[in-house]
């Protein structure tokens, strides 16, 4: 009985008496773990310090109040994360990243690759301190922009790059798509009285634009100093990539027909759906970002000359190739079937492609040289329905679309003008300017005959197209241009 306290102390006393399991590992295993611990948590770190300065960046721009709380909120927990990791890799930060650059002066654990990396992620963090007030003194403007109910949370829909925002305003009445309104004539509104909500306008300050640059510097400038095994993606970069994908040409796209590239007068072009430049005015945006067909406009057709180029204007709507007509520009097309378009050669001469209609259509057509038969020109072909075996007459125009046809070689007559911005906006020419009223009403213009060729369809409905500028016609003019300008 004497032994029974020790026995029951045995059981709690033996651990103290055998050493900790980390004890029993050699010291260049545990010196070869503690860099590699640091490396780990760095990457992932830098990555969400890129991840949420991306994400400030969008909140910054967006007229939606939850993507500012939300960006706040992560602000926050990062912030503790980062504080949390400098403070386990040396007590003081501030002491060893004096103005941003590590002190090597200073004896730690941590070797040179190391402290860059170390100061970078400090330099960052402090960088984005007045960012959170600029968050707050944005929400009250934004409060009252968009309805208050809930929405779902784009966590829950991964896939959902961009959730919908719904407008505080009324839902905007389905109209039909409107006709190209006249220059010189009031245009009919679709509904008496009505008047389409105006969409807010939004900008970050350059103050806080130069905050955002100066917290990713550091970031970006160490992303060389981690291990080959660490995958640290730019998010703003990533951005620009995947909204390249998603309406730009790919490379591969331009690498698959470089033979035919090499051809003079010749072009490759992403011919996006109809829907991808329209803007939802039922869904709440801000009205200064670009949009897509900012950021993504028209290939040229030709070389810039002074500013101007014309543009291979296309789009596809409803299984149909369409041609847009911004301003007073039009233009018409056909499906000339399977043919090359390397050896494709049109002419008066060569009967064998066109019909003598389809010459005098393609070939011999003038544009007017007045404003308001330009106009009535390009409603005539707006409003023209063919079929796809129309063959166009000499009283029948061609019309601006034509059904899609993978591999066939279509023909297409573009007429395009860049008008003064004082005809399209109607503003007064003051007085003072009355003597440079000639170049005021310089209207560059093009009429071009291309011929092209969808040779691929993307998944998102868009079509690659190859592209072959055939004639250059004499440049249209407009003889009364002067009649459409108000004098101050």
């Amino acid at each position: 009985m004497r032994y029974l306290p020790l026995l029951l102390l045995l059981p709690f006393s033996l651990p103290l008496s055998l050493p900790p399991a980390s004890a029993a590992e050699p010291p260049n295993v545990l010196e070869r773990r503690r860099p590699l611990a640091f490396w780990s948590q760095a990457e992932y770190l830098v990555q969400q310090q890129l991840n949420l300065i991306q994400r400030i960046n969008k909140a910054l721009a967006s007229p939606d109040l939850n993507r500012v709380k939300g960006a706040q909120g992560q602000l926050f927990s990062q912030e503790r994360r980062v504080k949390r990791f400098l403070e386990s890799q040396y007590p003081i930060p501030e002491f060893l990243c004096r103005n941003g650059q590590e002190d090597a002066t200073i004896a730690t654990k941590l070797d040179t690759s190391q402290r860059k990396v170390y100061c970078a992620l400090y330099s960052s963090m402090r960088q984005l301190q007045p960012i959170d007030a600029e968050l707050e003194h944005r929400l009250p403007m934004l409060l009252g922009l968009r309805k208050p109910e809930l929405l779902t949370s784009t966590r829950n829909s991964p896939f959902n790059r961009q959730e919908t925002v719904l407008p505080r305003f009324s839902p905007v009445p389905d109209f039909p798509d409107p006709e190209p309104p006249v220059l010189g004539s009031p245009a009919k509104r679709p509904l008496a009285g009505y008047e389409p909500p105006f969409q807010p306008a939004i900008a970050p300050s350059e103050e806080v634009s130069a905050i955002i640059s100066a917290a990713r510097k550091p970031l970006l400038s160490v992303l060389d100093v981690f291990p080959p095994f660490a995958r640290i993606i730019d998010s703003a970069e990533a951005t620009r990539i995947a909204d390249r994908g998603d309406y730009a040409l790919w490379a591969t796209d331009v690498q698959k027909h470089t033979k035919f590239l090499t051809l003079p007068g010749t072009g490759i072009a992403r011919v996006l759906s109809a829907e991808s430049y329209r803007l939802d005015p039922n869904r709440l945006r801000n009205r200064a970002q670009p949009t897509v067909a900012e950021r993504f406009p028209f290939v040229p057709l030709l070389k810039n000359n002074n500013g101007y180029a014309p543009r291979f204007t296309l789009e596809v709507a409803d299984g149909k190739f369409w041609i847009p007509m911004p301003g007073i520009d039009y233009g018409f097309v056909m499906n000339l079937g399977d043919l090359s378009l390397e050896d494709l050669e049109i002419n008066r001469q060569n009967t064998t492609i066109l019909s003598y209609e389809q010459v005098k259509l393609f070939l011999d057509y003038e544009p007017p040289n007045r404003l308001e038969a330009l106009q009535a020109e390009q409603r005539r072909f707006l409003t023209t329905k063919i079929g796809a075996g129309f063959i166009p007459s000499l009283t029948t125009p061609a019309s601006n679309q034509t059904p899609v046809v993978l591999n066939n070689t279509y023909l297409l007559r573009l007429v395009q003008f860049q008008l003064p911005e004082e005809v399209v906006t109607g503003e007064p020419i003051s007085r003072s300017d009355r003597r440079y009223l000639n170049l005021i009403l310089d209207t560059p213009s093009s009429d071009l005959l291309v011929a092209f060729r969808p040779v691929k369809q993307r998944f998102d409905g868009s079509y690659i197209v190859l592209w072959r500028v055939l004639e250059q016609f004499p440049e249209p003019q407009i003889v009364d241009l002067h009649r459409y300008v108000e004098l101050d």
